[in-house]
């Protein structure tokens, strides 16, 4: 099923088809369209595509999987109201979905009337987006990061939350993936100065981890921070993402033309920043290299 563009999405993890139809039924009448997905690694697909509103997932699965599925949608979609279920009776699967990150749990067989209630208490706990807001003309945030790449994700979740949710679905995966991949550039290559080929050489090894919280602890380093803005024009109907880090810069400018001349291996990964302007053709940085920035329009 496909949904809407604005609507608010459902992310279904269920095996039971009567469940099934009773979300289907119940959600739709809120104006809920219903995303299915099989199992875990479906259900972990379809989040970077269509960045649901509201997950509802059986713990039928293996307690491991249901766990690391529950701990992945936290950790993806921090703010995302998730309703788990389980069969009556099964109380250490509830309090393990309920540590895991589940704000709500019915038991099935799920009843019509308890599952209302759990899906509207899910909709009061959606955070409101700049668009639903009237009166707001311009929105600015403005995010301060430190110096942990495993930080990056989490951060670039909220903030398509709060600015992108009004795009279509492909483009909020390009943007998604656009902030990643600068923000990272901009953690690691600005902030901690590693290079593409000691980034290379350290991934070969298993030694990345090690080499992150190395520089992490580096006094040159340690204070360094990257400071990403995004300004939201409702009026202009456009995004401008700004993101600058405290880095020496970089020779960006091979990076955004294809060349046939090798990239400096002590410059950021140049296939990521060549796709980043292939998505968004505005895309710049400062002369220095330490500031990139770009927009996106609203439809």
């Amino acid at each position: 099923m496909t949904p809407a563009a604005n609507s608010k999405k459902l992310l279904l993890v269920h095996p039971c088809a009567e469940t099934s139809a009773l979300v289907m039924e119940q959600a739709t009448a809120r104006g809920l369209s219903v995303i299915t997905a099989p199992d875990s690694e479906g259900a972990l697909s379809m989040m970077d595509l269509a960045m649901p509103d509201v997950l509802l997932v059986d713990v039928f699965q293996p307690a491991k999987t249901r766990l690391a599925l529950l701990h992945e949608a936290r950790r993806r979609c921090l703010w995302m109201p998730i309703i788990a279920t389980a069969q009556k009776g099964d109380e250490h699967a509830i309090l393990d979905a309920v540590r895991a990150g589940a704000g709500d749990y019915l038991y099935r067989p799920v009843q019509v009337e308890e599952f209302g209630k759990a899906l509207d208490r899910a909709l009061e706990r959606i955070p409101q987006t700049v668009e639903d807001l009237p009166g707001i003309e311009q929105v600015e945030y403005r995010l301060v990061l430190g110096t942990n790449p495993a930080d990056v994700e989490s951060c670039v979740t909220w903030l398509v939350e709060r600015t992108a949710m009004a795009l279509p679905e492909t483009q909020r995966l390009h943007l998604r993936t656009t902030l990643i991949e600068l923000i990272v550039n901009a953690v690691e290559h600005g902030s901690l100065e590693i290079f593409y080929q000691e980034k290379h050489e350290a991934l070969s090894t298993d030694q990345f981890e090690s080499l992150i919280a190395d520089r992490r602890r580096h006094p040159r380093f340690a204070t360094r921070r990257v400071i990403v803005r995004a300004l939201y024009d409702k009026i202009g109907r456009r995004i401008r993402y700004v993101i600058t880090d405290q880095g020496n810069g970089f020779r960006w400018n091979g990076f955004l033309t294809r060349s046939d001349e090798p990239c400096d291996s002590r410059d950021a990964n140049g296939r990521g920043v060549f796709l980043s302007k292939a998505f968004f053709p505005d895309l710049t940085y400062n002369e220095r290299g330490t500031e990139v920035s770009f927009s996106v329009p609203l439809p």
